[in-house]
């Protein structure tokens, strides 16, 4: 190959002039042959400003006459010709210098010039093959990288060439970094992705292109052989889609035994379609994790990429080509593999949650002939679908069956379970609905919902109905008690009463040394403990964390009870007023003016108190945000908002999560009130039961849809009612029959209902949220102390879904090795004493400066005897225990348990050292560190 067939690119020229610059020469005139015509610049300057002019001339005549107008203030002139030196006359050769002949290009230092190059090592490339492959390079107007200490190598001409060719993005403009299989596969998609592959692999020549593809491979890594051969064999068309179909061959380890034959023979098939005649199983595997992680990381037009995954899941069905729809399970982007992992679920689900008839116990294991719905619910998840909202409904719904069932196995599922361990007080119930039992109806309302699986949709209505049944129980119990001490008010004793929750919670975060601070309001009418739950975990989300959630220390502050009926007319007039008092929105009005002059009588900044009810808020003139700014003319505004309340009318609240957006001027009202500074009260005034399409008007009648009056003319009150009596019962005659089984109700069905005396419609939620919460508790720290809630105190302890739940909900004792007694505490736990063993943290509760660490961070008045128990429980469970379990063995609330942990922290984690830690639902114990930490014996 002739090394005339390069043609003339300005990189030569350059070349030339560095040359003879070498040499001592400043100036020249050079003719140099190409066999294509010029097409850089006419005129251009160097690196060091000398002018450089270029010209084309096709014949000799053409050559004479650029000869001869030569610009002599130009130092460096070319002609580029396809002339050869017997084209040349004495004259033309006498005006050439310093050559007296036509130059031709040196394909080698063409080459070097390219890569900024001295040398190229050898066998990179043999010199034939050097014009194709820089006429390739140039073709594509590709930017050459320098190759590394001067020296072309193989892997680097391969890497441009890779680059240049493919348009990889991984390779990079500076092709420093190698491309994985995952981004191959990714690239394959695009729309030029095909093209540029043919380009490349018929312009280059055979050698340069199979060294190319061979550093591919290696840069690969040996498990995408297979992969590399199909792209050797096919290019780019369909190597994603065959990666994505290849998941369903990795091998199950829970696979069915009828899953095996299908397998193996779509695995023969996809050798053979694929035109690979050999594949790894590991190679397999390869392909198909870069295959999902090239999805999950794909920035290609969303339509391309539905198109690959369709023509995925079609190889997998298709009969004309895999055959395996019976595997399509494993595959975790083809949308027929969520449907089917979805079915996976259910069958799990079905497995490990008994039938309807209260057969569930506490030994029950979540097993399934497959993988246990804990697992099943994972893979669901893990699916590039699980974490779309239309299929997130069906994981929620699976989750919250699932919850269901490991409430159900601690609280019992039969009616004399449901009874037992059950709260005594009114006070006590109300804090169980707000702990726990909310949570309940959160997961009861998303297990109910339509599902597209109906094998899904049995067993999760299924448990639903079963939890149903629980709660109907404890509400029958929570309303026999909440008929005699709710109703009167002498005898509520410490309850927070719904016409309290100014006294005891606002007016102290109101008043704070004589000066009135500015506080906002928010009434949300009908939202029930449940619907708080999920509101407030929206406001986090909703503001990026710059409204914190804050608790009462004195956890009764948390739940009020509402007034009998649980109607707004009753129940958020007596709120706003401060009183038992019944009566429409003027009423409200004045009330709440009334009971703030009196708190404020005397108070710096006083001001006056301003509620806005729906008209003021949609009137087209009101300035919402206006008013909640101006903290010197209207320290307290509070605000009603409708639309739970209203929802009960026109929707369902069955599937509504309840969010920021939801809330009609909620989101208006919170960006003002952190603009103001404002502590905002977030409250209802009731609850509220859903119709569950299971309900019948009761032929008895009512004044409300939940509540009828004690007529004694009428029946009294059957299993499903309450009769309530006493000065907080808002009737004519301080009487009534308040529904409470959630199935009753009195008029025209709803979506939704209050007026009853169930745990939903009597218990109100009260939270405190606070921008500054640090500058809040100090201020607080006397009058009103709070607590900032965290995740792991807002969930009961049920809530976390773990494998080993059964096991851990009760107190099993661990294998101790403690052999000494240890007095009862706060954290004294049933530990089987071991004399033959030496003692866990020997002298740990006497050593000095673990007593010191005690001291320093006391918790519930508990000593360094009783703490030291607690670690040796940890400790001799392999210095891990379940936070489910530790809070049980020690009977704390989530509030209280969270503060108990905390300062143990504080005891142990000395100067940033880590000794006790939270992951994720257990609580660890770093025993070595601990020893060391103490300087103890080691007891073992």
């Amino acid at each position: 190959m002739s090394a005339a067939r390069l043609p003339v690119r300005r990189r030569d020229i350059d070349e030339q002039i560095s040359y003879l610059l070498s040499k001592n020469r400043h100036d020249a005139v050079v003719l140099m042959q190409s066999p294509t015509e010029w097409d850089g610049p006419a005129s251009y300057s160097t690196a060091d400003g000398a002018s450089v002019s270029v010209s084309q001339a096709n014949t000799p005549l053409a050559l004479r006459w650029a000869l001869t107008r030569l610009d002599t203030s130009v130092p460096w002139h070319f002609v580029v010709t396809p002339l050869g030196d017997a084209d040349l006359v004495s004259d033309m050769r006498d005006r050439l210098t310093p050559y007296r002949a036509v130059q031709m290009v040196n394909a080698t230092r063409s080459l070097l010039v390219a890569f900024s190059a001295t040398t190229v090592l050898p066998g990179t490339i043999s010199q034939a093959d050097i014009p194709d492959t820089l006429a390739f390079l140039d073709s594509l107007g590709a930017r050459i990288v320098p190759a590394p200490t001067g020296v072309i190598t193989p892997d680097h001409l391969a890497a441009q060439l890779l680059a240049a060719g493919t348009g990889l993005p991984t390779l990079g403009a500076d092709g420093a970094r190698s491309p994985s299989l995952a981004e191959v596969l990714e690239w394959s998609v695009s729309p030029e992705a095909a093209e540029r592959w043919q380009r490349m692999v018929s312009a280059l020549p055979g050698d340069v292109r199979d060294a190319a593809l061979d550093w591919l491979g290696r840069t690969l890594g040996p498990k995408a052989g297979a992969a590399m051969r199909y792209l050797r064999a096919n290019g780019p068309s369909d190597i994603l889609a065959w990666g994505l179909a290849a998941e369903v061959l990795v091998v199950d380890p829970a696979a069915r035994a009828e899953d095996t034959p299908v397998r193996q023979e779509a695995t023969a098939i996809f050798r053979s379609q694929t035109r690979i005649d050999t594949s790894t199983a590991k190679e397999r595997e390869a392909w198909a994790t870069a295959a999902v992680a090239a999805v999950e990381q794909a920035t290609a037009d969303s339509h391309l990429l539905d198109t690959v995954i369709r023509r995925a899941e079609q190889l997998v069905t298709s009969t004309t080509a895999l055959g395996a729809g019976q595997l399509l399970h494993l595959s975790s982007v083809c949308p027929g593999g969520f449907a089917a992992r979805i079915e996976r679920v259910a069958e799990a689900l079905e497995a490990t949650i008994p039938g309807g008839d209260g057969s569930a116990s506490r030994t029950a294991q979540p097993a399934t002939p497959a993988v246990s719905a804990y697992t099943a619910i994972k893979l669901a998840r893990a699916h590039r679908d699980g974490g779309a909202a239309e299929h997130n409904r069906e994981i929620a719904s699976a989750e919250a069956a699932l919850r269901l069932w490991q409430w159900l196995n601690v609280s019992g599922t039969t009616e004399v379970a449901a009874t037992t361990s059950q709260p005594s007080t009114v006070t006590d119930w109300l804090r169980e609905q707000r702990d726990s039992l909310s949570w309940v109806n959160v997961c009861i309302n998303a297990a109910w919902r339509e599902q597209s699986s109906a094998a899904l949709h049995k067993v999760t209505r299924r448990v639903a109905e079963q939890a149903r049944a629980v709660i109907q129980q404890r509400d029958r119990s929570f309303a026999a008690v909440a008929s005699r001490t709710g109703a009167s008010r002498n005898l509520a004793g410490s309850t927070l009463l719904v016409e309290d929750v100014l006294d005891r919670v606002l007016k102290p975060l109101l008043i704070d040394q004589g000066e009135v601070q500015a506080i906002l309001l928010l009434v949300l009418d009908g939202m029930a403990t449940a619907s708080a739950n999920q509101l407030l975990r929206s406001i986090d989300k909703s503001f990026h964390g710059r409204w914190h959630d804050m608790a009462t220390e004195d956890e009764e502050l948390a739940t009020a009870l509402a007034m009998y009926p649980t109607v707004t007319t009753k129940s958020r007039t007596s709120l706003l007023s401060g009183c038992a008092a019944a009566g429409g929105q003027s009423d409200e009005t004045k009330g709440l003016s009334t009971w703030y002059r009196a708190a404020t009588k005397g108070a710096r900044g006083a001001g006056e108190a301003r509620l806005l009810h729906k008209k003021d808020l949609d009137s087209e003139v009101a300035d919402i945000a206006g008013t909640v700014e101006n903290t010197d003319a209207n320290p307290l505004v509070a605000a009603v908002l409708n639309t739970i309340d209203d929802a009960l009318d026109k929707s369902d609240p069955i599937d509504r999560q309840w969010s920021v957006a939801d809330i009609t001027h909620l989101n208006v009202l919170m960006q003002a009130a952190a603009r103001a500074g404002r502590t905002v009260v977030l409250v209802s005034d009731h609850g509220h039961v859903v119709d569950r399409g299971r309900s019948t008007p009761s032929p008895l009648g009512g004044n409300s849809a939940r509540w009828r009056p004690a007529d004694p003319a009428a029946p009294g009150a059957d299993d499903s009612e309450v009769v309530v009596a006493g000065d907080r019962v808002l009737t004519d005659d301080n009487q009534a029959i308040l529904a409470v089984d959630e199935d009753l109700r009195y008029t025209a069905r709803k979506a939704g209902y209050h007026g009853g005396l169930s745990l939903a419609e009597a218990s109100i939620p009260v939270s405190i949220l606070s921008q500054d919460p640090e500058q809040l508790q100090a201020r607080m720290s006397e009058s009103l102390p709070l607590v900032q809630m965290v995740d792991s105190m807002r969930h009961p302890t049920w809530w976390e879904l773990r494998e080993d739940f059964v096991e851990i909900s009760g107190i099993s004792a661990p294998d101790a090795e403690v052999a000494q007694e240890e007095p009862d505490g706060l954290f004294s736990i049933d530990i089987a004493p071991t004399p033959t063993r030496p003692v866990l943290f020997h002298g740990l509760e006497t050593n000095p400066g673990f007593k010191a660490q005690v001291a320093e961070a006391p918790i519930a008045g508990q000593d360094a005897a009783s703490i030291a128990t607690l670690l040796r429980t940890i400790g001799t469970n392999n210095n891990t225990l379940p936070r489910v379990q530790l809070q049980k063995a020690m009977n704390l609330s989530n509030i209280q348990f969270n503060g108990a942990i905390t300062k143990l922290k504080r005891i142990l984690n000395i100067d940033g050292v880590e000794v006790l830690h939270n992951s994720g639902g257990d609580i660890t114990l770093n025993s070595e560190q601990l020893i060391q930490q103490f300087g103890l014996r080691r007891g073992r």
